[in-house]
């Protein structure tokens, strides 16, 4: 009997010392992020924030999938600067957290329409365009990416057309969540009709 139990023993720990030198599998590898792609759907989602309609009793309808769907690449405590949306603001306004952002996001979308965020591109010579997306790898992990913008969209209140170039620098974290985005705009020219 005893010697069932030795060997009952001998075979247990043979088999947890070859599980403990069986090599594990490594992690899945992340995607790796692309800056042109990341820069493309930033553009995208902010440029949606405008594709939703009032019925015809009045109602909102659509705002809150929109602005939902532009806060789902953020991190829960993502530092953004936008700026300001008063007129008599100066500089520019600094959100921490989702829901600042998203208040800012939601009051994006209700007054603002015809947005048309656009990548600006540069041509030389004979290329037609080229869109200067500049990145850099952070000593913290993930990815800096910045791009210049031309920004033309309408107040929704009174339809009044504006036009400003800008640029935006967001920091992505390796699993491609932005961290922290900055937005800026020069100071924007009305657009007049004939």
């Amino acid at each position: 009997m005893r010697w069932v139990i030795v060997s009952i023993l001998i075979t247990l720990l043979s088999v947890s010392v070859f599980q403990a030198q069986t090599p594990t599998q490594p992690p899945p590898a992340k995607p790796e992020l692309n800056p042109a792609l990341l820069a493309q759907e930033w553009v995208d989602r902010l440029n949606a924030l405008d594709d939703w309609h009032i019925t015809v009793d009045g109602k909102e309808e659509g705002v809150d999938p929109l602005v939902d769907r532009f806060m789902e690449r953020l991190t829960p405590d993502a530092l953004v600067e936008v700026p300001p949306h008063d007129e008599e603001q100066i500089g520019p306004v600094m959100l921490v957290g989702t829901k600042q952002v998203r208040q800012w996001a939601d009051k994006f979308a209700r007054s603002h329409v015809e947005l048309r965020y656009l990548l600006k591109r540069q041509t030389e010579k004979e290329f037609e365009g080229e869109l200067m997306v500049y990145t850099k790898t952070l000593p913290w992990g993930g990815l800096g990416v910045s791009f210049p913008i031309i920004a033309a969209y309408s107040m929704r209140e009174d339809r009044r057309r504006f036009m400003d170039v800008g640029a935006v620098f967001i920091q992505y974290d390796p699993d491609g969540k932005i961290q922290r985005f900055r937005l800026i705009q020069s100071e924007k020219d009305e657009v007049l009709g004939n």
